[in-house]
């Protein structure tokens, strides 16, 4: 599959981190299996699916924290995270520090 189409498909992505991602939804989208879409979102990207999600969501709940100073709790919901504890561990694996240390 060409680059073109996966770039589609990551803009697909990040044009809809609010809602709920499925693989299945995703290779929907593409039109191929979930595998051929893992395979080749990997081979162009050098990212999983699954992982290109959880950065995307973690630098939006990161810069509404640090723009907005919004709850740690809000931030963990717009990350996609109903537990707070389990977005403050992928937060400070992701960069470092905590959620609090980078609100406004």
């Amino acid at each position: 599959m060409s680059l073109r189409r996966y770039l589609r498909i990551k803009d697909f992505i990040t044009a809809n981190l609010d809602k709920e991602l499925t693989i299945d939804v995703i290779a929907r989208e593409a039109g191929s299996s979930v595998s051929t879409v893992q395979r080749h979102f990997k081979e162009h990207f050098g990212v999983t699916i699954s992982d290109f999600i959880r950065k995307q969501r973690l630098d939006t709940a990161r810069a509404a924290l640090a723009r907005d100073g919004i709850p740690v709790a809000h931030a963990a919901h717009l990350a996609g995270y109903n537990n707070i504890s389990s977005f403050t561990t992928a937060f400070r694996k992701a960069y470092g520090v905590t959620p609090k240390q980078v609100r406004v």
